[in-house]
This record gives structure tokens, sequence and C-alpha cells, in this order.
């Protein structure tokens, strides 16, 4: 299972359980885009508006492409 939760800088906040990493994906990747900036527990809009915490896997396999 893995848990991704997004965070807006307008007090936004979603969370979704994903029961495979593809659902995880789409579903990251609808909030911040399909390559958005990597920090070291986090990934962030390019815009700076969306951030995306998971838990359950890592970001690098959560954003292969970014």
């Amino acid at each position: 299972m893995i848990k991704v939760y997004y965070t807006s800088i307008d007090g936004c906040r979603k969370t979704e359980v994903c029961k495979d990493l593809q659902h995880a994906r789409e579903w990251a990747s609808y909030w911040v885009g399909k390559h958005p900036e990597i920090g070291s527990h986090y990934a962030i809009s390019s815009d700076g508006i969306g951030k995306v915490t998971v838990v359950g896997c890592t970001l690098h396999e959560l954003f292969p492409e970014g």
C-alpha cells in the first residue's frame, strides 16, 4: 500500500491510498505534473504551488522520469 499526500500553499490537503505504483504515479502526477522538482522528501510542481510526499515507495519510483 502506498500513501500519497498533496498539500498546496493555499492550504488544500489531499491524501490518496493506492494499491499499486501505477495508481500512485497517476494520482501524484495529476497534482504536481509528470516532471516536478524533486527535493529530499518531497516533489514540488513547477509553479511552486503544490507539494507531494509519499509513504510506501520512493519519490524516484513515483516520478521515474523526474
